[in-house]
């Protein structure tokens, strides 16, 4: 018999447990609001009891709500995934991770920093109101109370919806995406380079049934006239930054394969020609008056890896006119 890889849980404890979560809400909101509020003398004691103690109870109780849900919603039971490289556009890649998170939104742990921040904004709100009135304007305390249920049930809902989406489950691991945007990002930067003809963003997808998970994004680069017989692969770890970069040069007729590898850590271009393992550096072949090539220097980085290719295949495929068009705008030396 087959393994199940997902089983899904009812939501239907989740939907009771909203249900009721925002009705108490509104009711102790309301209903507490309209007897403590301060209007002739402000008792601190009362006040921030109501305005500060409960809708931080509602935060913590919600919070409690979405993340115990979301870890129980799903049995996991994790396949062999045979990952393979596909490509994509730069735009399809972009949208994929909103098409991804919607699809599997019960799999993965998808957070940002206004799914914590919100709730505390509404705390302070919460608090700030009744101040507000009995301070500033007393025409705004026949509303505070149900302004007060009101905003209590938006933080009852943005804490449950905030926890349920950050937090993690079995499942998770496999199924939460890699930072593509920082492959974009890189992408979009390498595609202003002289001689780039085509770039794609690669990442390693699996399937199973109707079930898919990614790894591993990086970019890869087509050379004008050499789009058959070479490519620059390069990986992003961080925003705007470029941190490892291989440039191969098929072999062909009787000339051997040439592999270039460049790492943040080295800096430096190690040219590798098949068979050898070993490889020695090589000079970056790009004038500039940078003296050390950093993760910072996507454009530069790029730039050489593609002169190095365009370089190489003069010297030992054969002349090009283009190529030596593409040399003299990367401002080659000894082009």
């Amino acid at each position: 018999m087959m393994t199940q890889v997902i089983a899904y849980r009812s939501l239907m404890k989740i939907y009771a447990a909203t249900t009721i979560g925002i009705g108490l809400s509104l009711l102790a909101g309301y209903y507490l609001a309209m007897l403590l509020q301060p209007t002739a003398q402000l008792d601190w004691l009362s006040f921030l009891g109501v305005f500060l103690g409960l809708p931080v109870a509602v935060a913590f109780i919600s919070f409690y709500i979405g993340w115990r849900q979301k870890k129980g919603i799903v049995e996991y039971n994790a396949p062999e995934w045979d990952l393979k490289p596909v490509q994509m556009t730069i735009e399809d890649a972009k949208s994929l991770p909103r098409e991804y998170n919607r699809k599997y939104s019960r799999l993965v742990a998808n957070s940002n920093f206004w799914l914590f921040f919100n709730p505390i904004l509404l705390i302070i709100l919460i608090m700030a109101l009744p101040l507000y009135s009995f301070y500033e304007d007393d025409r705004l305390s026949g509303y505070i109370p149900l302004l007060n249920a009101v905003l209590l049930v938006i933080l009852f809902s943005v804490t449950l919806f905030g926890a349920f989406r950050a937090t993690s489950n079995s499942a998770s691991a496999d199924f939460t995406l890699p930072l593509i945007r920082e492959a974009v990002r890189l992408a979009d930067s390498q595609g202003k380079v002289a001689g780039v003809s085509q770039v794609r963003v690669v990442l390693d997808k699996a399937e199973d049934g109707d079930l898919q998970v990614y790894d591993n994004p990086r970019v890869i680069l087509r050379i004008k006239e050499l789009e058959t017989e070479a490519y620059v692969e390069s990986w992003s770890d961080d925003l705007k930054a470029i941190t490892k970069v291989l440039c191969r040069l098929f072999e062909k007729d009787e000339n051997p394969q040439v592999v270039w590898w460049w790492i943040s850590t080295d800096r430096n271009f190690r040219k590798f020609v098949h068979p050898d393992d070993e490889g020695y550096y090589v000079r970056n072949p790009v004038r500039t008056n940078v003296r050390s090539l950093g993760v910072q220097d996507v454009v530069l980085v790029t730039e050489n890896a593609v002169a190095l290719i365009a370089k190489e295949y003069i010297q030992t495929r054969g002349e090009s006119a283009g190529l030596r068009l593409l040399m003299q705008q990367l401002k080659v030396e000894n082009h």
